[in-house]
Formats: structure tokens, C-alpha cells, sequence
């Protein structure tokens, strides 16, 4: 969206989506190995984790730490070819906080999904503000951000609470806190809540940042069609289930950047 905006040569797009593909892989990497760090006694006591590297004895602690201090380096290591200063900052507040504390969130709150929503997508900012190069935020910017991150964050709750669905039993007498649980029989009404709000928001921020037809065709049509199905179609009472219905939005990752590629391609290359 940034590159579409700004009219970023092809060549530095690409350049700016290796960088930004390695930091994503790093601090995702890093963010799964801390959580099995901080979750080892959960995951013991649910079925479907038990086997996890940890959990199972497979990898020491100490062989946990070393990854996860490696993975760490590694995305600091990205930060430093970021262009922006403010980027960086960016970046450093998301491993330093956002994804330091998730762990812990499902101790304390039933809305870890909400804190996740924040942690796993603050690349979007990231990105933006490293593209855009700006060092004190226009009210575009901040319009933009603050809709992108509701909107990616609703999307998140989604496909998170889903995939806590698969634990419901093992997670409650475990003591695991999750959106799952707290929002019980009104479940399937909320999540359609939320990913209305995801759509709209995507809309949204497409209309404040001037995309084409075919974010709107692709992207945001593709979304709402992807949703209907997956919600329509979810089953929370079965794991296999909600299983495929939560990887299914690897699909609908697939479905927005197909729409936004287009539509870049359409105004800046072609």
C-alpha cells in the first residue's frame, strides 16, 4: 500500500519486500519459540501440544533460549537496513513489548487474541513508515495506521479465536485465558462482528490511500466471499475443523496482496 502511494520503483519494492520478508520470518520465528518458552507447563497439559519440541522433552531450555536469542539478533539485524530511523523504533517496540508481553497475556486477560492482534501485525506500521520516510506522522499516516491496524487486528481475533477453539476443553482446565471461551454461545455472532469490521476497515483504508479497482475487486471482495465461507462453514466443537478453517487464511493473506500487487502493478509499472 505505502509502495502504491509513494510510486515506488518495482526494483526497490522488491528490495523493501526481501528486507521486510526476512524480519517477518525472524521475529515470527522468535515470537513462536519464546511463547513454547513461556507456555512449556500449558503445553504439557493439552493434547494437541504435548508433542511440541519443549513440551515433549525434544529440545532442552537451554537449546530454546539459544534459538530464540539467535532469531532475535537476526531480526534486529534487519531493523538496521531499514531507511528509516523512525522505522527501526518501530520494529524494536515490537519485539521489546508487543511480542515480550503476548505470552503473558494469556494469564491475566480472556482477550490475549486482542494483544496478538496488535504484536503479529505492527510490520504494517513498520513498513510505512519506512517507506514512507517520514519523521513526525501526517494525519493521512496516522488515519491510515490507526484504521490498517483495526482492521488487521479484527482479522487476527478471527482467525486466532478460531484456532483457540481446537483447546477448548484442555485450555479451560489448564487455565488458559482466550477470546474462545469468553465470548462462549455468542461466538459465532462476534466473530462475524469482527470480520465485518476487518473488511470495512480494509475498505476503508483503501479509500484513504486512493487503490484501484482491483483492491477493491480483489482484495476486499475476495475477503468478504473468503469469510463468508469460513465462518459459514466453522464448527468450533470440531478441532479438525477449526484447524482448516484457521489455516484457510493463509489462503485469504494470498487474496489481499494478490489485489494489492495488481493494483500496483496496474499504476506504477504498467
Amino acid at each position: 500500500m505505502s509502495a502504491y502511494k509513494t510510486n515506488m520503483p518495482l526494483s526497490a519494492l522488491i528490495t523493501r519486500l526481501i528486507v521486510y520478508g526476512i524480519g517477518s520470518l525472524t521475529l515470527r520465528s522468535a515470537a513462536c519459540v519464546w511463547n513454547d518458552i513461556c507456555d512449556v507447563d500449558f503445553d504439557r497439559q493439552v493434547e494437541r501440544t504435548k508433542v511440541r519440541p519443549l513440551a515433549s522433552g525434544a529440545v532442552s531450555m537451554a537449546g530454546a533460549y539459544t534459538y530464540l536469542i539467535s532469531l532475535t539478533f537476526a531480526f534486529v539485524g534487519t531493523l538496521y537496513m531499514l531507511e528509516s530511523k523512525g522505522a527501526f523504533y518501530q520494529g524494536v517496540f515490537d519485539v521489546a513489548v508487543l511480542n515480550l508481553i503476548y505470552p503473558l497475556m494469556k494469564r491475566v486477560t480472556y482477550l490475549p487474541q486482542a494483544w496478538l492482534g496488535l504484536a503479529i501485525n505492527w510490520g504494517f506500521v513498520v513498513a510505512w513508515v519506512d517507506v514512507s520516510g517520514r519523521s513526525v506522522a501526517s494525519w493521512h499516516d496516522i488515519e491510515v495506521l490507526a484504521y490498517g491496524m483495526i482492521s488487521l487486528a479484527s482479522w487476527t481475533i478471527v482467525y486466532d479465536t478460531i484456532y483457540a477453539c481446537q483447546d477448548l476443553n484442555d485450555d479451560k482446565r489448564a487455565g488458559v485465558k482466550s477470546t474462545a471461551l469468553l465470548f462462549g454461545s455468542y461466538l459465532p455472532a462476534i466473530l462475524r462482528l469482527f470480520a465485518a469490521v476487518y473488511i470495512g476497515s480494509l475498505a476503508y483504508i483503501g479509500y484513504l490511500n486512493g487503490q484501484g479497482v482491483w483492491f477493491y475487486g480483489v482484495s476486499v471482495v475476495g475477503s468478504a466471499v473468503h469469510m463468508l465461507w469460513q465462518l459459514g462453514t466453522h464448527n468450533p466443537m470440531n478441532a479438525a475443523n477449526c484447524k482448516e478453517r484457521f489455516d484457510s487464511n493463509i489462503n485469504l493473506g494470498g487474496i489481499v496482496t494478490g489485489g494489492l500487487l495488481v493494483d500496483y502493478l496496474v499504476r506504477v509499472v504498467i
